[in-house]
């Protein structure tokens, strides 16, 4: 019968093969989140979904890119002192060593900085987005024609 560790260690073997998927992760997660609602399964087996829970998600962090990691945790501090010590920190070449509690990472700022301008466009572009879905309520023919004449009018006019 498989054991506990037996299930770490494949877990473990796919994120060393990049085949860890964020599908397996929400899937141990919900499994995981149900069994701990229950009060019909042992404890055991709560603890058994909660150390794979942990497993996995571990190693689905471990996946990300650096500067994604370096970004999490510089947004998780606080203190504004404490913030630029960590980014200095994160800025001073050195050894990269993941542990299992902590994990010493660096990047250039010019990483983070293209880190951050894309998370913000993309941020920005999504909120765009949603004012297209809000103007799907334009989309009857009528409505279309006179859109279609607005914008004959404005690049007459205007353009």
């Amino acid at each position: 019968s498989p054991s506990l560790d037996a299930a770490c260690r494949k877990i473990d073997s796919l994120a060393e093969k990049n085949q860890l998927d964020s599908a397996l992760v929400l899937m141990i997660t919900k499994a995981w989140s149900a069994a701990k609602e229950s009060n019909m399964m042992k404890e055991e087996v709560k603890d058994i979904l909660y150390h794979l829970y942990v497993t996995a998600r571990g190693n689905l962090q471990r996946l990300m890119p650096k500067e994604v990691r370096i970004l999490k945790y510089l947004l998780s501090i606080e203190d504004p002192q404490e913030q630029i010590s960590a980014l200095q920190d994160a800025f001073t070449p050195g050894d990269e060593l993941e542990g299992t509690d902590v994990d010493y990472l660096y990047t250039t700022p010019e990483h983070l900085q293209s880190l951050m301008k894309t998370v913000l466009e993309a941020y920005h572009f999504s909120r765009e987005g949603s004012l297209v879905k809000e103007a799907k309520d334009l989309m009857h023919p009528e409505l279309v024609a006179k859109i279609e004449q607005l914008k004959k009018l404005v690049e007459k006019k205007y353009m």
